[in-house]
């Protein structure tokens, strides 16, 4: 008689596409878990536009079909009720207030993980008006003391919430897979083309795509940038680059299902964003024997560089210093096998491994 398998919820906030951020790596981990001992749910507020792209057949997804947050929640419930689930794991400063919340109404006596993907006080800061500022902060404080685990997807990520409260739940730092195991042993970098940067992101003010233009200014006709990603910042930095004059060096790629395409022919890839909880893409280009020039003062991209060891790292907000270190990065690079090597440690079999025994210890004390 086959042993009962653990059941796992994941809850995700969000619909139509299952794109950035906590998707992948939620699709990561669910990928990657052992079937034969647990059984994965993927439980999502809204409606998905189709099915999720790489996801495995024996993962269960429930669409709640809800617009938001508050009017999803007593779906949500229900839904706890009906799995009954053994672990659930969530998402992000809203999602997690919402599952400590649900849990308690449910009645399941599931063991609660709370995931915090991003650095709270540059997002409060800089994303949210100071009156939902103060209410998420406040949430902080009140509900994640009641989870039974604390996962941050980076040590500068889990240090920053412990300015909101002192009373954080037992915790654990477990970086982001990045890509299929498979896909890490698979990825060979093809021929460089010379001068070639990429950038990939969402283009949102905060990830400041615009010092990365702007940098091109200090690198000679040689040097170009492909943007890669799409979003609400799009139409201003089009404008920025044709200011600039710099319409033959710049190309706008829009988003890509395939962004390997370009880690493979890049030199370098950079990454100017304000801030990163961990910063997935830096991985992704490793992978591929790019050169890595990221933002020191962004938080957690300097720890997933060993501090400058695995890439190169410039003073944030100067574009100056940006295309000084993308000249750095082609004088000086980094051994290109090492930075594969590296790069290939950040799988999905691997992470799935860490939550896996996370999840055993947990349940071991239920």
């Amino acid at each position: 008689m086959s042993a009962v398998k653990a059941k796992i919820l994941f809850f995700y906030f969000g619909d139509e596409n299952f794109r950035y951020g906590v998707a992948q790596v939620y699709l990561h981990v669910l990928n990657g878990l052992d079937k034969s001992r647990f059984e994965p749910y993927l439980v999502v507020t809204g409606r998905l536009a189709s099915p999720i792209h790489g996801l495995s057949e024996d993962v269960h997804v429930v669409e709640l079909n809800k617009p938001g947050l508050k009017k999803s929640f007593f779906s949500y419930v229900a839904t706890i009720r009906k799995i009954k689930p053994d672990v659930i794991v969530s998402a992000m400063e809203h999602p997690n207030a919402i599952s400590v919340l649900a849990r308690w109404l449910s009645g399941v006596k599931a063991k609660l993980i709370l995931t915090s993907h991003g650095v709270l006080s540059a997002r409060i800061a800089h994303m949210w008006r100071k009156k939902e500022g103060l209410i998420i902060s406040t949430a902080v404080k009140v509900f994640y003391p009641f989870a039974d685990h604390l996962v941050g997807v980076s040590r500068y990520v889990r240090d920053d919430l412990l300015k909101f409260t002192n009373k954080l739940p037992p915790s654990s730092v477990i970086y982001n897979p990045v890509f299929p195991e498979r896909v890490g042993r698979e990825i060979l970098p093809a021929e460089k083309e010379k001068g070639l940067i990429v950038t990939s992101s969402r283009l949102a003010a905060l990830k400041c795509i615009d010092e990365a233009v702007r940098a091109l200014q200090y690198l000679d006709e040689g040097y170009r940038l492909v943007i890669l990603g799409d979003g609400p910042e799009q139409a201003r930095l089009q404008t920025l680059v044709g200011q600039l004059g710099l319409k033959p060096r710049v190309e706008f790629a829009g988003y890509v299902d395939d962004p390997f395409y370009w880690y493979r022919l890049a030199e370098i890839l950079v990454l100017p964003s304000m801030w990163e909880g961990f910063g997935n893409v830096l991985i992704e280009a490793m992978s591929c024997g790019c050169q890595i020039v990221a933002n020191s003062q962004a938080g957690a991209p300097s720890e997933v560089l060993c501090n400058g060891e695995y890439g190169f790292l410039y003073e944030g907000g100067n574009a100056e210093s940006l295309a000084n270190n993308v000249l750095k990065a082609r004088s000086e690079p980094k051994d290109r096998q090492s930075l594969i090597n590296y790069a290939s440690e950040f799988t999905d079999v691997r992470v799935a491994r860490q939550y896996e025994q996370l999840f055993d210890s947990l349940l071991m004390d239920a």
